[in-house]
């Protein structure tokens, strides 16, 4: 089973260094080139993808919505896959975060969904993706910046479990309409093993004057 992991577009947020987290915020007149520019990539991809899960924040759907049209195919709703909610601190920049972290000397800011929950979260949305999606050859997910990281975190320190003998991904910021592919093969009927055949894959981007974005958040 392989699975696609996708980015969004670039928002207004993204492109001046603002915390979205769950906020329902929109693509851009770039983002949505770029939404654009990813389902053309998708059409040739190999392995194509035969279903679509998206967040359910709209800047996700208006990505999805472009995949969709171009794989010919819907796509299904899956809140897990959220971005990670950063409470108070949404509509704020990332370097006033930055500066709280700073100076309190710790990474989870006021009102935010806790690092440990976020990371359950996401490895459980995986877990649940391969259940749900268990007899398809390929299913593609459009999410989140921080969600994608997180994966690369989880694949990195073996909470997701890595097929023997694959390195562990560099943790790498993702970004905007980037794919990542991954591949899980089973280890026995219960436990699935991890195997990274990219990260940040932006080619379909290359030759466009708005370029790969690399905000995260």
């Amino acid at each position: 089973m392989h699975v696609i992991l996708l980015r969004h577009g670039q928002t207004d947020e993204n492109a001046r260094g603002i915390l979205q987290g769950q906020s329902q915020t929109a693509l851009n007149a770039s983002g949505l080139e770029q939404a654009q520019l990813l389902a053309a990539r998708l059409r040739t991809y190999e392995p194509r993808a035969e279903a679509l899960v998206t967040s359910d924040l709209a800047r996700a759907r208006q990505t999805a919505d472009a995949v969709a049209a171009a794989l010919g195919i819907d796509y299904v709703e899956r809140p897990a896959w959220r971005e990670r909610g950063f409470g108070p601190f949404e509509g704020r920049t990332i370097g006033e975060a930055d500066v709280w972290r700073a100076a309190n000397g710790h990474w989870d800011l006021p009102g935010a969904e806790p690092t440990a929950a976020f990371q359950e979260r996401v490895r459980a949305a995986l877990e649940d993706l391969v259940r749900e999606f268990g007899s398809t050859y390929c299913v593609a997910v459009v999410t989140h910046g921080a969600v994608l990281r997180n994966i690369l975190n989880l694949l990195g320190d073996g909470r997701l479990p890595r097929v023997q003998g694959e390195p562990p991904p560099e943790s790498v910021p993702i970004a905007n309409c980037a794919i990542m592919h991954l591949e899980v093969e089973w280890i026995d009927e219960t436990v699935a093993a991890w195997r990274v055949h990219g990260v940040n894959d932006v080619d379909h981007l290359a030759n466009s004057p708005i370029g790969a974005f690399r905000v995260e958040q």
